[in-house]
């Protein structure tokens, strides 16, 4: 979860010029610790692409209900539950319509 700390804090270092507005993005989801993705621009998902691949942050794709996931590579854990806690809503959603 993001607190109102964490925001005013990058948004300080990005309006001091210390890092760019892409480099706060990867921060973003670096103190969230896990982003589940459900829509993304295109620019912002390069971003976190190119974070991936640095090692910065982990990725997991989408897989059937478990919606896909950016996040602090320490924290698969972290990013296993919300994919599962996700996947059980989307499917107690299913259920709710289908009965």
């Amino acid at each position: 979860m993001r607190n109102q700390n964490d925001i005013e804090a990058i948004q300080d270092l990005v309006q001091r010029g210390e890092i760019t507005v892409d480099e706060a993005n990867v921060e973003m989801v670096r103190m969230e610790r896990v982003k589940v993705v459900h829509s993304l621009p295109a620019s912002i998902r390069k971003v976190l692409n190119a974070a991936v691949k640095s090692g910065e942050l982990c990725h997991k794709k989408k897989s059937g209900h478990k919606p896909e996931v950016y996040y602090h590579p320490g924290f698969e854990h972290l990013a296993n539950e919300e994919r599962n806690r996700a996947e059980k809503e989307c499917l107690e959603a299913l259920m709710k319509v289908c009965v």
